[in-house]
């Protein structure tokens, strides 16, 4: 089994200090290479890796499906990719996830008519804590799940960014059909998030989190239906709500 976390001697102080042992979420800081060329570096939790790859890949349209992939290769610090491809790879010049679009794209348009019932959207984020192993002990990652009604598949980082990835990657393996699905997760509604799912095709963003204004705009551009805030059995959608069934 892959090391996610690890025990802490550490103080915890409330009405009295005591030493208590603690357990701390794993990360580290990798390479991708693609192709011979480093196309950045990221701290992540360092498990469901070739998940992180293919969903990366994918969402920030280096690839166009799994078979473009020939072969993943983990060395240490460094993740090595072998793709089928001729084209040459154009580095993220933005390193791990400091801006909001790593390289200039033009933005497709949500194509779904998929729908999701309030109860259903509910129920997702108690199955998302209940599924969430590393945030259970430690309280240390974010969490991403992904839905399409008979699948619900969760997958955990100390990065936000990097749990969608490392679910869009899962689902891919899947073959879940993207544009009838849902993702659920923690954190923030940033465009740069916004638009991996773009990018796949996936219509609808849950999180008990707040939206950026940017994150909004590229959500009304594209066709996707951001929900923020759920908690408590409520929840604000902010952009395209008929896709919700309240």
């Amino acid at each position: 089994m892959e090391e996610i976390f690890q025990k802490f001697q550490i103080i915890k102080v409330n009405q009295e200090a005591h030493a208590v042992e603690d357990l701390v979420a794993m990360d580290a800081k990798m390479e991708l290479e693609v192709n011979s060329t480093k196309i950045g570096e990221f701290y992540l939790s360092p498990m469901d890796l070739e998940d992180f790859v293919l969903g990366y890949l994918l969402d920030e349209r280096y690839i166009k499906s799994e078979n473009d992939v020939k072969d993943i290769l983990m060395e240490n610090s460094i993740i090595r990719v072998s793709l089928n491809l001729e084209n040459p790879i154009e580095k993220d010049n933005l390193g791990s996830y400091d801006g909001w679009i790593h390289r200039e794209q033009s933005l497709p348009q949500i194509e779904s008519n998929f729908k999701v019932r309030r109860q259903e959207i509910l129920d997702s984020f108690d199955l998302l804590i209940e599924k969430a192993e590393v945030w259970s002990q430690t309280g240390g990652t974010h969490v991403a799940a992904l839905s399409d009604g008979d699948q619900f598949i969760v997958r955990e980082d100390v990065s936000r960014h990097v749990a969608i990835d490392k679910v869009i990657g899962a689902g891919l393996k899947a073959k879940i059909n993207f544009s009838n699905s849902f993702i659920v997760c923690s954190g923030r509604i940033p465009p740069d998030r916004v638009v991996k799912l773009v990018n796949v095709g996936i219509p609808i963003m849950v999180t008990k989190a707040a939206p950026t204004v940017q994150g909004l705009k590229i959500g009304e551009k594209t066709g996707i239906t951001l929900i923020g805030f759920l908690r408590d059995g409520r929840f604000n959608i902010y952009t395209h709500p008929h896709r919700i069934l309240v």
